[in-house]
């Protein structure tokens, strides 16, 4: 009940947390809900310049786009 009232997740009340929680307003997903093997791959991209951010956020839009293709065939 704790972590529902502070929007995190009782992993994060128990462990503590890797990055910062929020929660991304546009697909409606809970991010707050990370599995710790999210967390570090967050991180890690957290310590990216800023060019290779954007590339990663290419690749994943890309991917993305593909996934939602395939599930409307």
């Amino acid at each position: 009940m704790l972590a529902d009232w502070l929007h995190v997740s009782p992993d994060e009340l128990r462990y503590g947390t890797l990055a910062p929680t929020f929660k991304a307003q546009d697909s409606g997903t809970d991010m707050s809900v990370l599995t710790m093997q999210d967390r570090d791959m967050l991180a890690r991209y957290m310590t990216l310049p800023m060019e290779d951010r954007k590339t990663v956020c290419d690749v994943v839009i890309a991917l993305a786009v593909a996934a939602n293709v395939k599930v409307r065939q």
